[in-house]
């Protein structure tokens, strides 16, 4: 195996985005630059500087869609969520890049492939304390399918002993559930309100609290990342606004680092 670096890992990642892209344009399948990718095109018409990952997004329908069909016509590039795949703890779709191998944060850790994460959009009740009930119950649900993921005798990152002793109490408590219980509950809350003919879509199964007019997000634009032109939704600064609040604002010098912490290699 030879090891992958920085620049040779974003270029890997810019050709699974592109045959997403191009799948998706083959078979009707709307499908847009989201989250931080969406950032750095807008305000650096590439990647976030500090940044080294890629992100895309989907509205329910399409997400199905393209999960029921984009691997049976690809070969080197393989879709996995929670819903396709019975040993996925991920509550969100990744794209992964079959000639290559990840590691995350390392070789003890999680053993992956090069990816781009796909986040999709579900129907989202118009009254803002039931947003609140399902975002709530989201962030909870994360929590648990993470501690039940864990080894119970991991320590910590900090704290002294008896909040070591604690951690430890709750992740064999989650081992009286199912290993997929917690993922399986959260993409059913994601799912709360698929049957309702709503306005407003959320991101329920990924990290932000962000809920938007449905209409901003099933038009597309163009924007430029890494040279090329690339689908963006029509409400994108308004997106960018629900997620980041002043998104043209750069962090801090400290804050400027990626947290992206992996060892990646090139399969023989």
């Amino acid at each position: 195996m030879r090891e992958i670096k920085a620049e040779e890992l974003k270029a890997i990642q810019i050709k699974i985005l592109d045959a997403v892209m191009k799948f998706c344009s083959e078979n009707g399948i709307k499908c847009w630059l989201n989250g931080g990718t969406l950032l750095g095109a807008v305000r650096h018409k590439g990647y976030i500087p500090w940044d080294d990952d890629v992100d895309l997004g989907m509205l329910r329908p399409d997400y199905d869609k393209f999960m029921a069909m984009f691997n049976a016509e690809n070969s080197r590039y393989k879709f996995v969520s929670a819903e396709n795949d019975s040993e996925c703890f991920n509550h969100f779709g990744k794209v992964f890049d079959t000639s290559t191998v990840m590691y995350e944060p390392n070789e003890k850790g999680d053993k992956l492939s090069v990816y781009v994460d796909i986040f999709v959009m579900d129907n989202a009740p118009e009254g803002k304390a039931e947003q609140e009930r399902i975002l709530r119950r989201r962030n909870i649900l994360t929590v648990c399918n993470l501690a039940r993921k864990l080894p119970v005798f991991l320590k910590p990152t900090r704290g002294r002993f008896l909040r070591h002793l604690l951690v430890y109490a709750f992740r064999g408590v989650l081992r009286v559930f199912p290993r997929h219980y917690f993922v399986r509950k959260l993409v059913e809350n994601a799912k709360s309100y698929s049957s309702f003919d709503t306005g407003l879509v959320g991101d329920f199964t990924g990290l932000r609290n962000a809920v938007i007019k449905r209409e901003l997000l099933e038009n597309m634009t163009q924007l430029e990342f890494e040279g090329k032109m690339y689908n963006a939704p029509i409400g994108y600064e308004e997106w960018l606004t629900r997620l980041y609040g002043d998104y043209m604002q750069l962090p801090p010098p400290e804050k400027r680092i990626s947290t992206h912490v992996f060892k990646a290699y090139v399969l023989d």
